[in-house]
């Protein structure tokens, strides 16, 4: 569990934002040359102070401190491991701490070079570089090291367009959009990672399995009615240390998507999306698939928003696509099955002048395979217990002193349950500051 946060840290939580050059405030131009280059900038800075209070992890051993069995990622790492309670006890402890970090996006700095190569058809360059406010476990003596999150070029005319490079991915995409544009865009959500680094959670993991950023080419045809379907082939994923380490070819993702205007009163996004990819065994011709499906949509109705998304998929992990976790492949009885995993995600946004107010509600569930129902040879009893359920409620308040500065007050409520009965229930408070630009 402890590989997990920091996973989540440093890979799904950067990953679960949105590809920040479509969704900035404002982009500011920084030189227009006489050949007819736009160099441009946008991005963020921010901070907020995150308390939580709660349950530590389960414990896995009995009131002696012997090992029982062996409980599967899917927790939140908020205050070490396991408590020790008096009389020398061991066993599930209480939680409160507090730090100061980064929402559900970090800092980020990005730069695009763009021009026409001819009066349709427009080239564009673009890199974002993202960096956290903390500390990698709370040392301060541990520089932060700056993250070159995207870094791409697009060509764009009447016939669709093409990119090139490292971007935000097709699978999961439309459910990641929800979480930022109507959750915490400004906001925190869940404390993933909160004893290590990087940005936090939103929702994602609790019904949102968040889009990654990964190296692809990329095409989307010209939007048609409404209608616009965009397909990548992006650089294979593998689970290292969980069988199915190798790879051959790469993985497939598209994305089918429907715009259409609601008069003056607003407007309905809905998508469709998909993903595949062969894993195979290190040291044979063994191989498994890894497949998922998403939908839902977004609709804004005058002042009201609400966006519905969700998944299924084999192999696909809790918190963000291609998730390569121990909750994923199946180990104390060493079928190496892939697990199945589905979530559901809801969430609603008012827009009261100045103030947004924010609700929401998700749930990600963990399917057993056979290998996780055979008792121990030896104990006769199960030597596993996986991950069954996490269940996250949310809500929040985002004050906007002006188009590029906004006050955040969030809530969120994470529950864990297990198959063999374990629970985990988490609550964090958060509030802090974002200039945009």
């Amino acid at each position: 569990m402890r590989q997990t946060g920091r996973r989540c840290a440093g890979l799904l939580l950067l990953a679960g934002a949105l590809c920040w050059g479509k969704s900035a405030a404002a982009e500011v131009v920084l030189l227009k040359t006489d050949g007819g280059f736009e160099f441009y900038t946008e991005g963020r800075v921010g901070g907020f102070v995150e308390a939580v209070q709660g349950q530590t992890l389960p414990t896995q051993f009995d009131q002696n401190g012997n090992l029982t069995h062996t409980i599967g990622d899917g927790g939140l790492n908020v205050g070490g491991l396991y408590t020790t309670l008096p009389m020398g006890a061991s066993g599930q402890g209480d939680v409160l701490a507090s730090r100061v970090r980064s929402g559900f996006l970090g800092n980020i700095l990005a730069f695009g070079l763009r021009r026409k190569l001819t009066d349709r058809v427009t080239v564009k360059g673009y890199i974002s570089i993202w960096a956290n406010i903390e500390d990698e476990n709370q040392r301060a003596f541990v520089p932060a090291f700056p993250d070159t999150r995207e870094g791409f070029v697009q060509v764009s005319g009447p016939a669709g367009s093409l990119l090139v490079g490292r971007t935000l991915t097709l699978f999961s995409r439309g459910a990641t959009e929800i979480d930022f544009l109507y959750g915490h865009r400004y906001g925190v959500g869940n404390p993933a990672g909160f004893t290590t680094q990087g940005p936090s959670g939103g929702f994602v993991g609790y019904g949102v399995l968040a889009a990654t950023f990964n190296s692809g080419i990329v095409y989307s045809t010209p939007n048609l009615h409404g209608l616009m379907l965009t397909a990548g082939y992006y650089d294979p994923t593998a689970f290292p240390g969980l069988y199915w380490e190798r790879t051959e070819w790469g993985r497939g993702e598209a994305e089918l998507t429907f715009d259409q205007p609601l008069g003056a009163l607003g407007k309905i996004h809905l998508f469709a999306n998909g993903a595949f990819q062969k894993v195979y065994a290190a040291q044979s011709d063994q191989s498994a698939s890894v497949w998922g499906g998403g939908v839902g949509g977004r609709v804004e109705l005058s002042a009201f928003r609400l966006g519905i998304a969700a998944h299924y998929g084999q192999g696909l992990g809790f918190a963000y696509a291609f998730d390569g976790s121990t909750a994923v492949v199946e180990q104390a009885n060493n079928t190496e099955a892939l697990r199945k995993f589905d979530g559901l995600y809801a969430q609603s946004m008012v827009v009261l002048g100045r103030f947004d107010l924010s609700a929401g509600a998700g749930i990600t569930r963990v399917h057993e395979v056979q290998g996780d129902v055979i008792p121990n040879a030896m104990t006769g009893t199960l030597a596993y217990s996986l991950l069954k359920q996490r269940v996250g409620l949310a809500g929040g308040i985002v004050y906007h002193f002006s188009d590029y500065l906004h006050f955040d007050i969030d809530y969120f409520r994470a529950s864990a349950e297990w198959w063999l009965g374990e629970t985990q229930v988490v609550n964090t408070f958060n509030s802090g500051l974002t200039l945009t630009w």
